[in-house]
């Protein structure tokens, strides 16, 4: 990859970042449009995105950036709330900027349906705003002739220049107070400054936000002839900026992070000699700032600073892959030397201090690199907000969305699998949960506005991330008949509600009335369960009718480590993965039964529940015991909970997942493996395919 590549790759993820910002901020905006910070901050990702865009050829999005920037400016400078009616177009423009992006990236010749339409309201709101608001239709004029600047204003020399800036400077001076920092500002933009998305009224802009004082000069000596000049170059080679302001060099400087070193230099004023002699403080010397020194430096200028500046850093997502790979091994490396015999033999007391030492460094290595992975759900639900106000308009329901534990972190491979689960639970929950309409809402004795609740909490060592409506609930009776009529269920099962819930993640099963673009296709929740599968977790669904429905998805920590508990079968060690225990026991011979080709059960509770010996699948040769003589684990399955017989429990231990090859991978029943600290390889199970296994190995 050459440079240039890497620096396009650069932008394109900063500005997937920055799009992804606008998404949540242009949301927060429109909930509180009083928020110049956070108008402000919006102005800024825009800014960067109009700079970036321009800079590496992205015309487009660069022209509509440009002209929505115009409009954001405008508010943010004049403080002039802006109007409901126009807070459907700054979301709308998002939408379009998420939209072109795309297209660049892709070079798509056609841009979206909308852009013309959008890029039009927006030239037409800024035209107004700037005419006192009357709309300005442009017409075709004949264009009157133009006058050279430099004859204009007649700087036709270097001295003059630095005359007036001296002269401002000293004027400045005189009127300069305790807490007001003077700065010369010189300016030198590079020739292609427009195409990249800067020009020296944009910074004036900037600056004069927080300035007592501004006056800015150019150095008009070098302008072309008329004849010659050319409108998309810069032909201002020095401007000089003088600010009176509150603000500190570092902050100053940071208006001008994105130019090149060379086109920008901010000096510091000291006071007058006079007001020199009457502080006891030490005179500073002349303070440069420029782009390459940053607030670091500023930082070790400062004595008896204890907290250190935070600082982030890139890294590829397969370099830490790499690093977690190599920690599983240090792991397995450290057990091995723990649990061998011959070591554990030498009675030396050094020797001991140093494994457990050894210990207790790789488990810290371990913890401190599993949290490198580790990234708080904040952004992900931030990009749910978004789903349920577009949901909400477009069923005409008014609802508000309640968000807890966003702080809760997660994988980061987890986090970039959630979004499309989460966006067709949360769809259902407002389509096909809440109340049609508030009549119905208000007969039931609730409230209008309907609640989406989108919470994420520990619970046993995993990760719970739930959404929950105050909405009509489920209809347990139509699932069950629904279930029958599709031949999903014969009608003699004994089910639980929660296996009837769990009915309507079939695929195809629908019970809605009417189908919408929404929900109602039977298409949806059967992708959020094969989604969530894949991530190692499962669903729980809860609801009661006429108060409201719950999802719940259980995942693990992380993806890379699962926590298991090891059993003995036949001789070898497997490992089932803790979120799926239920219990352990061992069984009385009156609660086990063998019926004629159904194989053997175990009544638990009111429950009979399938007896399943690994020996039989996995064909291992072994004596064959009774199952009171051994202990049955029981499990909970998509398809109900099944008892697997094993003959001794080991114990419940993290292990990292390795995978077993294209050969081994066929093999349903076995999800991975992990390599234990005596250096033996174990088997993880895969639960849900152990019990369609049950008839086929009793028969």
């Amino acid at each position: 990859m050459t440079k240039q590549e890497q620096v396009k790759a650069i932008f394109i993820e900063e500005a997937g970042e920055i799009i992804e910002k606008l998404d949540v901020d242009i949301l927060r905006f429109e909930e509180n449009s009083a928020d110049f910070d956070l108008l402000n901050e919006i102005f800024r990702g825009v800014h960067t995105l109009k700079g970036n865009a321009n800079a590496f050829g992205f015309t487009r999005l660069g022209e509509f950036v440009h002209h929505f920037e115009d409009v954001l400016d405008h508010y943010r400078s004049s403080k002039e709330e802006v109007e409901e009616h126009h807070l459907e177009l700054f979301v709308g423009s998002v939408d379009i900027i998420k939209e072109v992006m795309t297209c660049e990236l892709d070079a798509l010749p056609d841009l979206p349906s909308d852009y013309g339409e959008c890029l039009f309201k927006i030239k037409n709101l800024i035209s107004s705003k700037r005419n006192g608001g009357v709309l300005v239709v442009e017409v075709q004029s004949q264009e009157p002739m133009m006058i050279d600047l430099a004859s204009e204003f007649g700087l036709n020399c270097d001295d003059q220049f630095e005359s007036d800036m001296a002269n401002s400077i000293q004027i400045h001076q005189m009127s300069q107070e305790e807490g007001l920092n003077l700065y010369r500002i010189d300016l030198t933009l590079d020739r292609d400054a427009y195409k990249r998305g800067f020009d020296h009224l944009l910074f004036l802009g900037l600056l004069k936000e927080k300035a007592v004082s501004l006056e800015s000069f150019f150095n008009l000596e070098n302008i072309q002839p008329l004849e010659s000049f050319n409108s998309d170059e810069n032909a201002i080679v020095h401007a000089g900026i003088v600010l009176l302001t509150p603000q500190s060099a570092e902050e100053v400087s940071e208006n001008f992070e994105f130019l090149f070193d060379h086109e920008y230099a901010v000096k510091t004023i000291p006071l007058p000699a006079a007001e020199k002699v009457q502080t006891p403080l030490v005179e500073e010397p002349l303070i440069e700032m420029r782009a390459g020194e940053d607030r670091r430096a500023s930082d070790r200028r400062e004595t008896g600073s204890v907290t250190a500046s935070k600082s982030t850093i890139r890294i590829d997502t397969f370099k830490l892959d790499e690093l977690f790979d190599s920690v599983g091994e240090l792991v397995i490396a450290q057990n091995f030397i723990a649990q061998n015999e011959k070591i554990s033999a030498i009675e030396d007391e050094s020797i001991s201090r140093t494994i457990e030492t050894l210990s207790k460094i790789t488990k810290r290595i371990q913890d401190r690199v599993m949290s490198l992975r580790m990234v708080a759900i904040r952004d992900t639900f931030d990009k749910m907000k978004r789903v349920v106000r577009d949901t909400s308009k477009k069923t005409g329901k008014e609802l508000h969305l309640n968000v807890q534990g966003e702080e809760t972190e997660i994988d980061k491979t987890m986090i970039d699998s959630l979004s499309d689960p989460l966006i067709h639970i949360i769809r259902n929950a407002i389509d096909h949960g809440l109340e049609a309409d508030a009549t119905e809402r208000l007969a039931a004795g609730k409230k209008v506005e309907g609640n989406i609740t989108l919470r994420a909490y520990h619970k046993s060592g995993s990760i719970v991330i739930s959404v929950s409506d105050d909405g009509r609930g489920i209809n347990k009776d139509k699932v069950y008949r629904k279930a029958i009529e599709r031949g999903i269920i014969s009608g003699d099962e004994n089910l639980t509600d929660s296996q009837i819930f769990g009915l309507i993640m079939q695929p195809g099963f629908s019970t809605a009335d009417a189908i919408s673009d929404l929900s109602g296709r039977g298409v949806g929740l059967d992708v959020v369960k094969t989604s969530i599968e894949k991530l190692r977790g499962k669903i729980e669904i809860e609801s009661k009718e006429g108060e409201g429905t719950t999802f719940s998805m259980v995942l693990p920590l992380t993806l890379a480590i699962i926590d298991g508990m090891l059993v003995q079968a036949a001789g070898e060690i497997y490992i089932i993965p803790t979120l799926s225990v239920v219990e352990s026991f061992r069984p009385e011979q009156e609660i086990v039964h063998a019926l004629k080709e159904k194989g053997e059960f175990v009544s638990l509770r009111g429950q009979h529940l399938p007896i399943i010996r690994l020996s039989d699948i996995f064909e291992l040769s072994t004596q064959r015991i009774e199952p009171w003589e051994g202990i049955l684990v029981c499990v909970e399955t998509e398809s109900g909970r099944i008892a697997i017989m094993v003959d001794e429990l080991v114990g419940r231990q993290q292990v990292v997942i390795k995978p077993l090859g294209k050969s081994l991978a066929k093999l349903k029943e076995i999800s991975g493996g992990a390599i234990l600290g005596s250096g033996d390889i174990a088997l993880i199970l895969n639960v849900d395919e152990l019990r369609p296994l049950m008839e086929a190995t009793n028969v």
